[in-house]
This record gives structure tokens, sequence and C-alpha cells, in this order.
């Protein structure tokens, strides 16, 4: 806990800062801007936002005949942002999201419906924009995973189980936009767990939009994310998705695509379990 306590020590001088700087310039403060500096991530499975997801399971073995369904709810929010009088501005921020997860047992037959899992995650960030094309984010999140009791009731699971999934992350993330493209990439180490869970963290995933017939409101969409875990031998989970987005830029629009993922499970305390996931996801980012 001593490290959670010194980060924010440090996100709190930074903000100490800049409110100074700001108060100096000549542009624009605000309280709880539109969109955010650093641009969404709408593959990532830990992003706060809302999200749905069905998926086909497969598994080279162990969990047969099972669908997944994910769903997630979350907020990403600017809190107060320095605008000055450059084209650099600065903001700080809140995001607070739920991660479940439901599996349909036997699904061609019986259909049986288990809550899996959920997760709940809180951080905060510091975003920056250098120029039209970077923008940066610096953040410390915790994350935790409890497993359902429809799962714990139907295994018979009786005893507590150790939880690798909760801990705090602090991480650094760069993106790069130019024309329809934008690529990024995140650091990250864990600084405490309340089990012992390896430190390391990565990911690396872009996007690509295009208008249809020249509409500002409806677009074409690729994207990838793939994330690397010391926890699981940085061995990639990948997450390939092609669809629409339905919404002016800037103005968070409702993604509807078709994915599939490979690598090891992103949720719950079973993520040593490798699966591949294909089927249908949206995403919609409401407050922004």
């Amino acid at each position: 806990m001593r490290w959670v306590k010194l980060l924010t020590i440090i996100l709190s001088l930074l903000l100490t800062t800049h409110s100074s700087n700001g108060a100096k310039a000549q542009g624009s403060n605000e309280w709880l801007g539109k969109a955010s500096l650093f641009p969404a991530k709408p593959l990532d499975y830990r992003e706060a936002q809302f999200s749905g997801s069905l998926y086909v399971l497969h598994t080279p073995s162990g969990w047969p005949n099972r669908m997944f369904a994910n769903y997630s709810a979350g907020i990403n929010r600017s809190i107060y942002r320095w605008n000055g009088s450059t084209d650099k501005p600065r903001e700080f921020g809140l995001e607070i999201a739920t991660f479940t997860q439901f599996i349909f047992e036997d699904p061609l037959n019986w259909f049986q419906v288990n809550h899996f899992n959920t997760e709940y995650k809180v951080g905060i960030h510091y975003n920056w924009q250098n120029s039209n094309h970077w923008a940066f984010r610096l953040r410390l999140y915790h994350i935790s995973a409890h497993l359902g009791d429809d799962f714990i009731y139907r295994f018979y699971i009786n005893a507590y189980l150790d939880n690798s999934r909760i801990y705090e992350v602090l991480d650094f993330s760069a993106a790069y936009a130019f024309q329809h493209f934008e690529i990024y990439g995140t650091v990250g180490i864990i600084p405490h767990s309340a089990y012992e869970r390896k430190r390391l963290m990565a990911d690396i995933g872009g996007s690509w939009s295009k208008p249809i017939r020249q509409k500002d409101w409806l677009r074409w969409m690729l994207a990838m994310h793939t994330q690397f875990e010391q926890e699981t031998n940085f061995y990639p989970g990948t997450r390939l998705a092609a669809g629409i987005e339905i919404g002016k830029e800037g103005s968070a629009p409702l993604t509807i695509m078709l994915d599939v993922f490979h690598g090891y499970i992103p949720f719950s305390l079973f993520d040593k379990a490798r699966i591949t996931w294909i089927g249908g996801s949206m995403s919609f980012q409401p407050f922004n």
C-alpha cells in the first residue's frame, strides 16, 4: 500500500503544478469536459465503457458445450481540464467500471445460465496531448475479481480460493493518430497484489475507421488489441474486430462488430485457462 500512497502523491503534485500553470494561461479551463484527451480502446476488455458480447467458446480441453456472455458498465470521465493558451491540453479524470460474465451451459440442450464472475475497477488518470497527433496517459487503478454465486453453488466450491486478480496497476500509455488510423501502446506494473502475482503487463493495438458514402455519422471500422502479462509468460491475448460505428466522431459512437479473441481468459480467478471466443460485440460511451 505504500506504493499506492506514493503514486497518489505524485499525481497530486502533477495536478497542483498544472493548476498553477492553468491559472496563468489565457485559455479556458473546464469541469467535466466532453470526451477524453486519450482515445478509447474499444477492444480492451479492461476499458471502462458500456459494452456487451456473446461468444461461442472453444477450449483445447476442459470446458466443452458452453457459450460466454460478457457485459461491462463503466464511465471514463474528464473531471478537470486545463486547456491553456496552447494546443497542449491536460486533464485529470476518473474511471469506474464493473465487468460481468455469464456462462451458458450446454446451450444446444437445456441452456443453463450461470453467473460466472464479476470484476470491479476504480482508478484515476492524468492525460495530456503534445500535438494533434500524440496523446499520453498516466493511470493508477485497482481491480478485483469475484466468482458469481451461480458458479460457486453449481460446482460445489465450499472454501476460499487464492485470488491473484486483486491488485493495483500503474501504467503509462501513448497513442498516435493520423488520417483514419489510431495506434497505441501501454506498459504497466502491479505495485501491490493481495496474493502473489507477477508484476509486468503491456498492450498494443490500433484501429481504422472511414466514413461510409461520405456520411459523418456512419463509418466502417477495423481494430486489433493484444495484451501481454508476465503472469502468463507474456503469451499474447489477441482480439480482432470488424464492424460499423454509428455517431459523430468525438461524441462516443455506438460500435457494433464481429470479433474473435484468442489467449488466456481475460477475467476471473481462472485466468490461466486458454480459450478462443468468436461472436458479436457492441460498445458505447454514453457519458462522453
